[in-house]
């Protein structure tokens, strides 16, 4: 990647924050979290496709694109098991549950979790613990 679009890019971020903020009527902090968070976010580093040269609602629009590809419906249960998993590990790592669920998605914990629900809720706290932690290095090291 040049040095131009190394540049551009944390330009390009911050607009589209600014964007974001307004269009969904929340502060720059959520916005923020909302382009980190997105599958979108790794694309505008993508050389070949060029996100950078997009206008900020163009942008806006593919990340919306994005997340409603990867909007999971899970039941109820599913997903309290996931916040008590999540919060688990937090405390256990001494870490926020912010940090916690950036390092899930990160890693794609979270995905594992709820995609094996069924057999991991029927498990003890520490076990499904130590699964997240010894997922989670697998991914570390590749």
């Amino acid at each position: 990647m040049g040095v131009y679009e190394e540049n551009i890019i944390p330009i390009k971020i911050a607009h589209l924050a600014e964007y974001v903020s307004r269009k969904k009527r929340i502060s720059l902090d959520e916005a923020l979290t909302y382009i980190y968070s997105n599958d979108m976010y790794k694309e505008l580093y993508n050389e070949g496709a060029k996100w950078w040269y997009l206008s900020s609602e163009a942008l806006y629009e593919e990340f919306e694109h994005k997340r409603k590809e990867h909007t999971h419906i899970v039941s109820k249960e599913a997903f309290e098991f996931f916040v008590y998993t999540l919060e688990k590990y937090a405390i256990g790592k001494g870490i926020g549950g912010m940090q916690a669920l950036a390092l899930f998605k990160e890693y794609g914990a979270d995905e594992f979790l709820l995609k094996h629900y069924d057999l991991l809720h029927t498990q003890g706290t520490g076990y499904v613990i130590d699964e997240i932690q010894r997922f989670i290095s697998r991914r570390k090291k590749k």
